[in-house]
């Protein structure tokens, strides 16, 4: 099992961060929320990472997101949604909604699933259509400002530092800043940088949730893996018919030519490519939680 983590970062206290866990379809909440031995177990079988797992053991996770921030057909239904807040509360969970950037359709389904969520429910937005239409339509939830909005260099085939400029996620910007005011937006996100350092986290002006062990790379709309049972041109459908099978089946991704292997570990799932972070982004990421700079971390359950 890969060890992202250096014994010294790792052993750094993981105290004063809250944990959330993102499930497009939530199971094993029991699992997730049992002590800290059996989260420790959870976190093995789910990120195959030993080392991460027991960083993450410690904090009990206190909120559940659910839904996607990548496509649109992964929302849940108002009915399942519904099942998922009782199941979260059993599991002394309080439940947020991830949405996608948004076309007209999505914005139409968010409406039931928004008037469902209990006053104060965070609900990341990664459109600004969508942070307008909570502030206009449902005011007393939480917007926060999604991953896909903060922009920064995530190409996985960097390999040395110095070829990348400095880490500019740019979220400390007055211009933004009067937006997210505008909005109601009170919380960020981002993804750990691919060449985080102790500056990665300086300068941002809100509460800030970091994103591990993966990092989008980029999306559209086109699902690779929908396509996959289509011939001819409905293969790259942008709304092709869907089984959800990304949840199932993801794909590796490499270079063909020899000696150009990527320095992170990339995946292609539906329509996005994720990268792994490397040790040292980690390491990063392990001395910002201590030092106090981020005030929550996301990780995905599943």
């Amino acid at each position: 099992e890969a060890s992202p983590l250096a014994a010294e970062p790792a052993a750094l206290p993981v105290t004063g961060v809250t944990l959330a866990v993102s499930m497009v379809r939530p199971r094993a909440l029991e699992r997730l929320c049992a002590d800290a031995h059996g989260r420790d177990a959870f976190w093995r079988e789910t990120l195959h990472d030993r080392s991460l797992a027991a960083w993450l053991a410690p904090l009990r996770p206190t909120l559940l997101y659910v839904g996607s921030e990548f496509c649109e057909r992964l929302l849940p239904e108002p009915a399942q949604l519904a099942r998922t807040l009782t199941d979260a509360a059993d599991a002394g969970l309080s439940v947020g909604l991830l949405t996608p950037v948004a076309s007209p359709e999505t914005l139409r389904a968010l409406d039931p699933l928004c008037a469902l969520l209990p006053p104060g429910a965070a609900v990341v937005v990664n459109d600004w259509g969508v942070a307008r239409r909570l502030r206009e339509r449902h005011p007393l939830l939480q917007p926060v400002a999604g991953r896909i909005l903060c922009r920064m260099l995530k190409d996985p085939r960097l390999g040395n530092p110095q070829y990348a400029p400095p880490v500019n996620h740019g979220l400390d910007s007055p211009w933004l800043r009067r937006m997210l005011d505008r909005l109601g937006i009170a919380r960020v996100e981002m993804d750990l940088p691919l060449f985080a350092s102790a500056d990665s986290f300086a300068a941002v002006p809100l509460p800030l949730g970091v994103h591990l062990p993966f990092a989008f790379v980029a999306k559209g709309r086109m699902c690779r893996t929908a396509g996959l049972a289509r011939e001819g041109a409905e293969r790259f459908a942008p709304r092709p018919f869907c089984h959800h099978e990304c949840l199932a089946i993801a794909a590796h991704t490499e270079r063909a030519r020899e000696g150009a292997a990527d320095a992170w570990e990339t995946v292609h799932i539906g329509n996005t490519i994720f990268c792994r972070h490397a040790q040292a982004s980690l390491a990063a990421l392990a001395a910002a939680v201590a030092c106090g700079q981020v005030a929550r971390l996301i990780v995905p359950g599943e």
